[in-house]
């Protein structure tokens, strides 16, 4: 077998590996996907309680003054 008939193999040995591992992955972030989906669909009533305040400043310090301006008008 040649030097080149050697390479052609590592490369098809080598990309066919590359695709085994992408196509793995692939249907691990998927399968990781489906089952968040599940579980989020399945606790979407569960929680009843109201949400507890936060110590910190307030998230709006709206002043009535704009806060961007676009095309110089």
């Amino acid at each position: 077998m040649s030097v080149r008939e050697k390479g052609l193999r590592r490369i098809t040995a080598v990309t066919t590996g590359l695709v085994a591992a992408s196509v793995a992955g692939t249907l691990a972030a998927a399968g990781l996907a489906w089952a968040h989906t599940v579980e989020s669909r399945a606790n979407a009533g569960a929680s009843t309680a109201a949400p507890t305040a936060t110590a910190g400043p307030a998230l709006s310090t709206d002043d009535g003054a704009p806060h961007a301006t676009s095309g110089g008008s």
